[in-house]
């Protein structure tokens, strides 16, 4: 999510400090929480294959973060929040996106409680593991009772061993 995270481990979940920086940035709408995922990952792709200013192409710095509110029916919200970590190299001047719904975002160091788990990382796994994570921390040690960040290591379109995590800000 930030840079080298500094990590410490608990019986069902770990704890991580990230470093602050730049991440592009979208909040998407879909008919579904996977397809709202899979339709702002596409277009934050396009701008790190070079839909920007300069037309710069930036390798890709993993996790995909995606940020999701539960609604009022225990769902996860149609509206995501999809985040990719500018590379270091221009961190300092991160070239501007062609495609204006992309912002580019400057976030502060950010400690997290996280779960990590493999599989499939569809709307419906991400809120069980997020029930599990909140279950297992207490809502006292842990902000935004509703405020899931879900990253995924790995393309959905790899066929096994796909690396995946739920997390959960720290007050």
């Amino acid at each position: 999510m930030f840079g080298n995270p500094t990590r410490t481990r608990q019986p069902n979940y770990e704890g991580k400090e990230y470093e602050a920086g730049k991440f592009a940035t979208i909040e998407h709408n879909g008919e579904t929480f996977d397809a709202a995922c899979l339709e702002a990952v596409a277009k934050l792709y396009k701008y790190f294959e070079g839909s920007n200013n300069q037309g710069a192409k930036m390798s890709v710095v993993d996790p995909v973060c995606i940020t999701a509110l539960l609604a009022d029916d225990g769902s996860l919200q149609l509206k995501v929040k999809v985040s990719l970590q500018i590379p270091s190299q221009f961190q300092a001047s991160p070239p501007s996106p062609a495609d204006k719904s992309i912002q580019i975002e400057q976030r502060g160091e950010t400690a997290v409680f996280f779960m990590t788990f493999h599989g499939n990382a569809k709307g419906e796994n991400y809120k069980n593991y997020a029930a599990q994570l909140r279950s297992a921390v207490g809502t006292e040690k842990a902000d935004h009772k509703e405020l899931y960040i879900f990253s995924s290591y790995d393309p959905q379109n790899k066929s096994f061993g796909n690396r995946h995590e739920v997390s959960l800000q720290k007050k």
